[in-house]
């Protein structure tokens, strides 16, 4: 792109990129600028809900978010002005990604596997929200994976492994390392997701179980069943849930043994 080309896309954005590059070592890609540029184009307060970022904003969310481990590598570049916050990864192996980070929990799987992708579904669905966006993340069905896509996919999965094992990681960043690694699986590989399903994280036990349920893994019966019987709070509850939405003859007798041997409170 020609010089003055770039200048006039940046020119656009209410935030300085040379700056984030100077100040931060925050180097934005090209083509996020340009995808930013276009969507500055179109944006208008009453159409849609997430508005970009400026320089001084941008600014104060960094030096907020320093202090959290787990949110080093995140640069926030668009809100909902509800103290909700649209992110890209820019260092790591999820760099060029696109996360949510919500002010009431922290999940900050990728949604997108860039910025492009999170405008385009922005122009094509004005007025949604993070969760009532079709996101690429995550694969819920093998009819909507491309090969290329997930092969570049398991490379992070296997990037994100490679950091889980440096013992002087926080336990928070690995909670969300794992998040993270469990959200992007290719569908093809979803029964690496099992795995999690005996993780003393209550949290992750629980997006293990959910991610199998949106998978409609119903290779994961057995494995859900132990999960309800034995498992913690949130875990149990979501893999009852699991199994009434599997809708198999096997899944069906589970649910009735564990019938007999839970509460009532969990089936009412």
């Amino acid at each position: 792109m020609e010089t003055s080309e770039r200048f006039k896309f940046n020119s656009m954005l209410p935030f300085d990129p040379g700056l984030l590059k100077q100040e931060y070592a925050i180097d934005i890609d090209e083509q996020v600028l340009i995808s930013l540029s276009q969507y500055q184009e179109c944006w208008n307060t009453d159409q849609y809900v997430y508005r970009i970022l400026t320089t001084e904003e941008i600014v104060e969310m960094l030096d907020f978010l320093q202090d959290l481990a787990c949110h080093r590598g995140i640069c926030p570049l668009l809100t909902d002005d509800q103290s909700n916050y649209i992110g890209l990864y820019t260092d790591g192996p999820l760099r060029d990604k696109i996360c949510y980070l919500n002010h009431e929990e922290t999940d900050l799987s990728p949604g997108f596997r860039h910025m492009e992708r999170f405008i385009a579904k922005s122009l094509q669905t004005p007025g949604a929200e993070w969760d009532q966006l079709e996101r690429d993340y995550p694969v819920v069905s093998d009819r909507d994976e491309q090969h290329a896509h997930s092969v570049l996919d398991l490379n992070v999965v296997q990037e994100i492994d490679r950091l889980l094992l440096q013992e002087e990681l926080d336990e928070d960043c690995m909670q969300q390392l794992i998040f993270s690694k469990l959200t992007i699986m290719p569908y093809a590989e979803s029964a690496q997701i099992c795995r999690y399903l005996t993780s003393d994280d209550m949290f992750i036990q629980e997006k293990a179980v959910i991610l199998l349920r949106k998978r409609n893994y119903t290779a994961a019966a057995r494995a859900l069943f132990e999960v309800a019987q034995n498992g913690m709070h949130n875990g149990r509850m979501a893999a009852i849930f699991a199994l009434k939405q599997f809708r198999t003859e096997e899944s069906k007798r589970l649910l009735k043994e564990l019938e007999a041997l839970l509460p009532k409170q969990y089936f009412t």
